[in-house]
């Protein structure tokens, strides 16, 4: 047999081994020997017979109007012959590498570089830098320009401008991709991640527009074709681009699979209902679901809390329609409809919920409150509950508490979201002054606990005693003492607060003032010596202090007592990515200010308004930031409070030392591109002064 095989050895020709890549040949497990007449002779093993079709499709790709014939060999014989054809190629890349390294220095002269060199050449990154990038790119097994993005030694224009040269192939951007489910499915999703490639579009000529990390892999060039029916045109792929994609993808994908797992649960639980007629045996049903906490109502319960977490919303609301109930939950303040339940399982769904919180599940004609918490993703959240008996049905609304917020603070200095820098210097001031009462004011929602926590973290060092009372304790920060109000053990805001005060403190944070008996122990607490810093529900920093002599506290201890108010609203921030650039109509400058020469600078200010993109999931914004209305007690206000002065004058007084108002602090943040005119009009309503 050996002189057999060395008569095979002999009998391969070179140039038909050279016009296939070294790869492919590996891949596909075949070595080319030579054609005569119509046929086209290839060696392969014994057990890769299976995949003579394919050798056979690739043979035809290369040489059209040729029959692949096949040499079977024991696979021991076809891995001599394999190495023996590679090490000759070796051999010549070796005199090929030697050749090149000799005219090296002239081909620079005329410009003949390679794409790594361009680089160098350039003066877009040293050689150093590029030999580092190299050996991690190796070693992390990652294409180089990964590394170069990575390390930002090169932006995506510059990106592309290499694989450009390295490839001779179009590279694709961002703005190019659109995750499209009907041609996902053209590709099985292993083999897209496998590959590391993207498809983008059916083309001209029906064919598939396909984007490949490396666009010179001929083998996986034609598996494409082959699966897919169609002649790929290939393209470019930024290392750096196929991970957004990836994300994205693996995003939609997942939606996919939640909606059809949320269809399934659905279905299970509508199907075991369904063998119950009368009520009684409903509850029966509902009953055993509760007990198994593995069964379907459980499962699609904690899904849609599960879900809620997820899309970061702050509240979950299960309101009943006709026949049917709605799942709609609260991103960025803004409710968002995110399923049906159907009327055969509501009851089952409200019950769980109510278990969950330990509530009376046979009530229904009250309204009622629980919590409940949850671990998930290795976190445990709280939630609170409450029910309100609404067109003979119950409405459910459930708050989600995230937990351990992580706030920022550089030593002193506080960051706040979309507050200016003077209005932060302001309340720096305002938390120097060892007593007094400092309060943030807005609706549910608006930020207040959090801008407070920002001052505490600020201000908590291991000179001072911090304490707390909140309901409940929603932001956990190291070094400080946190109570949490518990009716049922009789601690609520001013019985605790009472305690407190014999815990020696420094620093007082109430969460809510709600009534006199908590107001007048924050005022008691303020005139020995402590700062109190608490949130009050009001409109604005003025009305504030109108709400404090309404709930009961004297006028004069108020003026002495209160040291700053804080009246703040979140509003959502416009999307970089995709904000549009206007100008505004004479109509919409009349709706956020109602001063003519501001009308007129208006006017001639750019303005940006919401499109849409994959950033922000077409919804033309990204989070939320904040508007202040910061209000020092000056010795004018404390003056004006003192003889009962109405909330407007007091305004007047703080915007004339320098407060800007909510409607002004937006309005800053429309003209710098922040925010829209629709936002101001939504969260402040249309400029009245």
């Amino acid at each position: 047999m050996s002189n057999q095989l060395e008569k095979l050895k002999n009998s391969i020709k070179k140039e038909y081994v050279e016009s296939f890549e070294q790869d492919l040949m590996k891949s596909s497990g075949f070595v080319p020997v030579d054609k005569r007449q119509n046929n086209f002779y290839v060696i392969i093993s014994k057990s890769n017979l299976k995949n003579k079709e394919n050798i056979a499709a690739i043979i035809k790709e290369k040489y059209s109007g040729l029959t692949a014939q096949f040499i079977p060999l024991e696979q021991n014989e076809f891995d001599e012959i394999f190495e023996n054809v590679n090490s000759k190629n070796n051999s010549e890349e070796r005199k090929v590498d030697v050749q090149q390294k000799e005219t090296a220095s002239g081909a620079s002269q005329q410009g003949e570089l390679s794409a790594e060199d361009m680089l160098v050449g350039i003066g877009w990154i040293t050689k150093e830098q590029l030999q580092e990038c190299n050996q991690q790119a190796v070693k992390r097994d990652v294409p180089l320009d990964a590394i170069l993005f990575e390390k930002e030694l090169l932006s995506s224009d510059k990106i592309a401008s290499y694989l450009q040269k390295k490839y001779g192939l179009k590279p694709i951007s961002k703005q190019d991709i659109k995750v499209d489910k009907s041609i996902l499915k053209l590709l099985p999703d292993d083999f897209i991640e496998k590959k590391k490639l993207i498809i983008l579009s059916i083309e001209t000529g029906n064919k598939l527009g396909v984007a490949m990390i490396n666009p010179k892999d001929q083998y996986t060039i034609r598996e494409i074709s082959l699966s897919t029916g169609r002649s790929p045109n290939v393209y470019a792929l930024p290392y750096h681009v196929y991970e957004a994609y990836l994300k994205e993808y693996l995003i939609q994908k997942r939606i996919d699979q939640s909606a059809k797992e949320t269809e399934r649960i659905i279905a299970s639980i509508e199907e075991e209902t369904a063998q119950y007629v009368d009520e009684d045996n409903l509850w029966a049903q509902v009953e055993k679901e509760l007990q198994d906490a593995s069964g379907n109502v459980a499962r699609f319960v904690h899904k849609i809390i599960t879900d809620s977490i997820d899309a970061k919303a702050s509240d979950i609301h299960i309101e009943p329609r006709l026949g049917y109930y709605v799942v709609r939950i609260r991103q960025d303040g803004i409710l968002k409809k995110i399923l049906d339940i159907p009327g055969t399982i509501e009851q089952a769904v409200i019950t769980r919920f109510k278990v969950l919180a330990k509530m009376n599940i046979a009530e229904h004609r009250r309204p009622q409150d629980g919590t409940f918490s949850i671990r998930y993703n290795d976190r445990m959240y709280d939630f609170r509950i409450n029910t309100l008996p609404v067109s003979g049905k119950e409405k459910v609304v459930i708050r989600i508490l995230a937990p351990a917020v992580s706030l920022k603070a550089a030593g002193e200095k506080m960051i706040i979201a979309g507050a200016a820098d003077d209005d932060i210097q302001k309340i720096h001031d305002m938390v120097q002054s060892p007593n007094g009462i400092i309060l943030t004011s807005g609706p549910t929602g608006s930020g207040k606990t959090t801008t407070l926590y920002t001052i505490l973290k600020a201000l908590n060092k291991e000179d001072v005693n911090i304490t707390t009372i909140e309901d409940p304790v929603e932001i956990k920060l190291e070094g400080i003492n946190q109570s949490q109000v518990n009716a049922k053990a009789d601690i609520t805001f001013a019985s605790c607060m009472r305690a407190i005060l014999r815990q020696d403190p420094d620093i007082i944070l109430v969460g809510e003032i709600r009534d006199f008996e908590t107001l007048e122990t924050a005022i008691s607490a303020a005139l020995t010596g402590h700062l109190v810093l608490s949130t009050v529900h009001t409109n604005s920093a003025a009305a504030t202090i109108t709400r404090l002599i309404e709930m009961g506290a004297k006028d004069y201890l108020v003026s002495s007592t209160l040291t700053g108010v804080i009246a703040q609203r979140l509003v959502r921030r416009l999307c970089d990515s995709c904000k549009e650039s206007y100008y505004p109509s004479e109509e919409e400058v009349k709706h956020i200010s109602n001063n003519p020469k501001v009308q007129e600078e208006l006017l001639k200010t750019k303005m940006y308004k919401k499109k849409g993109c994959k950033e922000c999931g077409f919804l033309g914004y990204t989070g939320r930031l904040g508007i202040y209305e910061v209000m020092p007690i000056t010795r004018e206000i404390k003056k004006l409070i003192a003889q009962g002065a109405h909330d407007i004058e007091i305004e007047e007084v703080a915007v004339a030392a320098g407060m800007k108002t909510l409607k002004s602090a937006c309005l800053n943040h429309i003209i710098e591109g922040r925010t829209t005119t629709d936002e101001f009009i939504r969260v402040l309503g249309y400029a009245n002064e």
